[in-house]
């Protein structure tokens, strides 16, 4: 007797439907108030002006799923929507050549929309510092904000988040707009960085940019185009 288990798979829908801008909101707060921890109440031997890019994303990690989320902390961070926040998952990229892609950070939801591809469903963050021996252009674009864009990094999402670690006078505006034109063959805009409209400056982040990207891969599960990708920019300072 078939129980039917394998019989029909259903339509897979790629990309995904879009994260509310609400729960990325959320996000963004949460990792704002972990690195406030960072900052105010590090755990004993870590220096966040010294620590170098691994060691930073660590300690983020843990302070946001360890002494942020599920606190009261920032509403709606809680078992309602998410859970859990995991560091260096290992994930395929979207055609399968590479098959241990390792985004910084993968920050689950609790509640998947029917037709999607589990295991790529989420917010994926890639964390880079952007200080004087790590520039804006060959480090945070060439390094970090292209995996979103060639389809190593949430392939089957529209959109995904970039973290930098900043020092002054690292700021969005200019240092990000300027890499960005100068990587118009490399690394297409077609729209941004602008501000969001939602979001807010704090006193040690930047008001949240976006861009968005153009990608020219075809989803193998499909055979459609993946579409563009909709990158938003959260800037913390290290000083």
């Amino acid at each position: 007797m078939s129980l039917g288990i394998f019989e029909d798979r259903g339509k897979i829908t790629l990309p995904h439907p879009p994260i509310p801008l609400a729960v990325l909101l959320i996000i963004e707060s949460a990792l704002c108030a972990a690195w406030e921890l960072l900052r105010t109440n590090p755990r004993p031997g870590f220096d966040l002006r010294t620590a170098k890019e691994d060691e930073i994303t660590l300690e983020l990690q843990e302070a946001v799923f360890d002494r942020i989320f599920d606190k009261g902390i920032v509403h709606g961070f809680d078992r309602q929507l998410f859970s859990a926040v995991v560091r260096g998952q290992r994930l395929r990229n979207y055609n399968r050549s590479i098959l241990d892609k390792m985004p910084d950070l993968t920050i689950m939801l609790v509640n998947h929309p029917a037709g999607i591809i589990n295991t790529q469903d989420g917010i994926f963050v890639e964390c880079k510092p952007v200080d004087s021996t790590h520039s804006t252009g060959a480090h945070y674009c060439d390094k970090g904000l292209i995996r979103f864009v060639v389809g190593d990094y949430a392939w089957a999402m529209s959109s995904a988040l970039m973290v930098g670690y900043t020092v002054k006078p690292y700021t969005i505006s200019p240092k990000l707009t300027d890499a960005l034109r100068a990587r118009a063959k490399t690394l297409p805009t077609s729209s941004g960085p602008d501000p969001c409209k939602a979001s807010s400056a704090g006193p040690h982040n930047e008001v949240v940019h976006t861009s968005k990207h153009p990608r020219d891969f075809t989803y193998l599960e499909t055979d459609e185009p993946a579409g563009p990708i909709t990158i938003r920019h959260l800037w913390l300072s290290r000083d």
